[in-house]
């Protein structure tokens, strides 16, 4: 679920606008005016803000300004819902850093149509920003390692970290935690239930058009972003963004057939095709129907083939 905020002065607008996003899965938040409409937007950090242009005190422009300039909001999309037909004044609020532009009054699902697919281009942003963080992340890891100086390598990155903030030491801490993990011997995969079989629990689906509640065992894959993750299932690519970090995923699902490949990703186990090397001793695993190929980082690969391997052995015992 994505948490978007209405800035209007048009209380009809924010209810309207709000209770048909809501209907269709997203978490709403308003705000009258552009003041209130950035401190909202400060202490509530929403994944999309959808703003009107012209409102008493602070309009649409100055809001979409402060925000660029702001470190910790800088990348919220923002989309302008305006009666403004001034293309002159539309130009420079895009310049501004308007991601795009709603002419009022507009369809409801027009406005939906627009945040899911806003929301779904950041969502793709954020993956590659991740894949390659990730990749960061174990590179400088490895160096550390590699120079046997572990120990005293974690304790200057922990002290790097409590001096900065923000995006630098969320990096900073990624790279000590995983030469933390190249220091801890992997866990074993917790004990198999007698059945050999994964415990059905449900998931609820929600769009626009269906409500239904999705079997775990159907779930081939969750694509982390952020505090946020993408459930992929189906043989047709059906996926959903849900308000869930992958973190707490992987407490929640059966260790048995679910496994973590690297940061950004969880695969169920029933789902694989084939595994393929890619280089550099880094495994790359194909799912049933699933576009993507997937790679599994080194600090996962010893988890992932000791899972894989009791996952095939109970397999072939149903068999």
């Amino acid at each position: 679920m994505s948490k978007v905020l209405i800035i209007d002065d048009d209380a009809e607008i924010c209810s309207l606008v709000g209770e048909f996003l809501r209907r269709n899965g997203h978490e709403v938040a308003t705000a009258p005016d552009g003041g209130r409409g950035l401190a909202a937007a400060a202490e509530q950090r929403p994944d999309l803000i959808l703003c009107d242009l012209e409102m008493p005190g602070m309009g649409g422009q100055e809001v979409v300004s402060t925000l660029r300039q702001d470190r910790r909001m800088g990348e919220i999309p923002v989309i302008f819902l305006s009666a403004c037909k001034d293309r002159g004044q539309i130009r420079r609020s895009m310049n501004l850093g308007g991601d795009d532009f709603i002419t009022k009054p507009a369809p409801l699902p027009e406005v939906l149509e627009t945040v899911n697919a806003r929301l779904l281009r950041q969502w793709n942003v954020h993956q590659r920003e991740e894949e390659r963080l990730q990749q960061t992340v174990e590179v400088f890891a490895g160096i550390i390692h590699d120079l046997d100086k572990s120990a005293a390598g974690i304790r200057w990155l922990a002290a790097k970290a409590a001096a900065k903030d923000g995006r630098e030491k969320q990096i900073i801490d990624q790279v000590r935690q995983s030469l933390e993990a190249r220091q801890t011997p992997p866990s074993v995969p917790s004990a198999v239930p007698a059945t050999g079989r994964l415990p059905e629990q449900p998931l609820l689906i929600k769009d626009a058009n269906r409500r239904q509640f999705l079997k775990l065992s159907e779930v081939k894959a969750l694509m982390a972003c952020g505090e946020y993750s993408m459930v992929h299932w189906g043989d047709n690519g059906q996926h959903m963004m849900f308000r869930k970090a992958l973190k707490m995923w992987q407490q929640e699902l059966p260790p048995e057939q679910f496994v973590r490949v690297h940061r950004q990703a969880i695969i169920n186990l029933g789902f694989i095709d084939y595994v393929e090397k890619a280089g550099e001793g880094r495994l790359q695993v194909h799912l049933r129907d699933f576009k993507q190929a997937i790679f599994v980082s080194q600090r996962e690969t010893p988890d992932f083939n000791r899972c894989l391997k009791h996952f095939q052995a109970r397999a072939a015992v149903r068999s």
